[in-house]
């Protein structure tokens, strides 16, 4: 990174992070863990308190784990097994769990953002990055071989700096964003709703979200640490946003509630954050281009009710660091950075499908506590499949340049999980490398060659256990990318599998010897 003089640090970097919530923290700390130091700016000066996204899912928290990071998001959060749906006397109408989705957690992690962000950035630090405070970029401007970035320290004092790599992760008004000429395309939700971090008396159970649905609207609580509750309150008429507008005191949160449910059932008793806002359901049309990438709210907006929002960041963040560190190091052609936006783009308009689904669901609910007329539950394979898609667990990349497959004639079908789709068992394997797993007897000059061949970039395992956890009826090779997700497969892992997937590799990657 260069510059014609410094505001803040000019530590020598070449990957630019515009952001410090989680989604530029969570880049930078990935970045670390790869091997490449990222520098990391952010206009406010100090971190804020707010409760903001608060649902970490299980597919989060498996990649939270290869980060160094799942024990103490654990130890610092509230456990919730269930989605419930109440009426406005507390009656429990429908229930939807986590158990059964098929990973290690099976469970959301509630816990406020600041301190999600607190831990990402002691994590951060401790390998060795840090945020600049205060620091505001004013524009980008793409050259040949960078991006000029202009800066502004929070004394006013501008300077521009040359950068090799832009991440965009500050937020829906993005400056990457903008200097890539792109927009946030798609809808706004009917209405206006308030968030606050809450502490109320009722009788709700705190292993899970809640839904309060009455005639009048709704009020959903998810519990947090230390005994208090995120809400968001919709369907606020104009009186009641306007009011909130200029004035979340407890007495006027208060009032909203009981509009909804009786004071008898749930009653207000301290507010530490509130704030009004809209739901969107918002995405860009490239979340890339050659040296730019957007993250989390900067490419893409969801509805609160998903619980995904802040989730989708995070695996934006998770898929670019290893491909972005692979090709700084030296060991990637151009294309492997490039899938980023194709591989994202895909998975976080699926994420887009099923929080709008969920939001529906919550104007189903409200309906129904109008009507009195519940509709018919759904068949148990379905709320099974919505359950895997909100926990995030059933992301694929099956349509991605690197993803591929060689199954000789006669083999039989082969089982899931599918190349694109995630590995089952990711968080047992170590390290920060692509993984070869290999079940059978493959002939060992074939590994010879490519343990010599990929040294220091995929670490070869002779698997003596079952194959079909990795997607194999029988013996095969497999190959797991370092972000826990099937790359190949080869079957049998023969010479003429194992020779399909060394091209498969050469084709994003670069050898560490011929």
């Amino acid at each position: 990174m260069r510059s014609n003089g410094s505001v803040g640090d000019s530590g020598e970097s070449d990957v630019l992070v515009i952001g410090g919530g989680p989604s530029g923290l969570f880049a930078a700390l990935e970045l670390a863990r790869h091997g490449v130091r990222a520098r990391v700016v952010e206009r406010e000066r100090s971190r804020h308190n707010q409760a903001r996204a608060t649902a970490l899912q299980p597919a989060t928290l498996e990649i939270l784990e290869q980060a160094g990071l799942e024990d103490q998001v654990l130890r610092s959060s509230e456990h919730l097994g269930y989605a419930r749906v109440f009426d406005a006397g507390l009656t429990c109408v429908a229930e939807l769990g986590f158990a059964g989705v098929g990973c290690p957690c099976e469970f959301q992690c509630s816990l406020p953002q600041w301190q999600t962000e607190q831990i990402l950035d002691t994590r951060l630090s401790e390998l060795g990055g840090h945020v600049e405070r205060g620091i505001t970029v004013l524009s980008l401007t793409e050259r040949p071989d960078g991006i000029l970035a202009e800066l502004a320290g929070a004394d006013g004092t501008t300077r521009t700096i040359e950068t090799s790599w832009v991440i965009g992760a500050g937020g829906a008004h993005s400056i990457t964003r903008e200097s890539m000429a792109e927009e946030l395309t798609g809808s706004t939700y009917a209405g206006t709703a308030l968030a606050a971090d809450v502490r109320v008396a009722c009788a709700l159970p705190r292993d899970g979200s809640a839904l309060l649905a009455s005639a009048y609207g709704y009020v959903y609580l998810a519990p947090l640490p230390g005994e208090r509750w995120i809400t968001f309150i919709g369907d606020l008429d104009e009186t009641e946003a306007r009011t909130l507008a200029a004035d979340c005191s407890r007495e006027s949160v208060a009032a909203v509630i009981a509009s909804r449910i009786p004071p008898s059932v749930l009653t207000l008793d301290d507010i530490g954050w509130a704030s009004t806002f809209q739901m969107h359901r918002r995405l860009a049309d490239r979340l890339a281009d050659t040296r730019r990438f957007l993250l989390g709210d900067a490419g893409h907006l969801s509805s609160p009710f998903g619980g995904e929002g802040l989730n989708s960041g995070l695996h934006d963040a998770h898929n670019l660091a290893w491909k972005l560190a692979l090709r700084q190091r030296g060991h990637a052609r151009p294309g492997l950075v490039e899938t980023f936006a194709a591989e994202r783009l895909a998975a976080d308009r699926h994420v887009l499908q099923v929080s709008d689904r969920l939001h529906e669901l919550v104007r189903v609910s409200v309906e129904a506590a109008r009507t009195g007329a519940f509709p018919a539950p759904p068949a148990p394979e379905d709320v099974l499949r919505l359950t895997r898609s909100r926990s995030m667990l059933d992301v694929s990349y099956a349509d991605s340049p690197l993803t591929g497959e060689y199954v000789a004639p006669g083999q039989p079908s082969q089982s899931s999980p599918a190349p694109g789709e995630r590995y089952p068992e990711r968080t047992s394997l170590a390290g920060t490398r692509h993984h070869l797993l290999l079940f059978g007897s493959p002939p060992d000059g074939d590994i010879s060659s490519l343990r010599r061949r990929w040294n220091g970039i995929v670490d070869v395992i002779e698997e003596t256990g079952d194959p079909r956890p990795a997607g194999l009826a029988s013996d095969g090779a497999v190959l797991i990318r370092p972000d826990g997700y099937i790359g190949f497969r080869a079957v049998p892992a023969d010479h003429a599998g194992l020779a399909a997937l060394d091209a498969h590799l050469d084709s994003y990657l670069t050898p560490a010897s011929a």
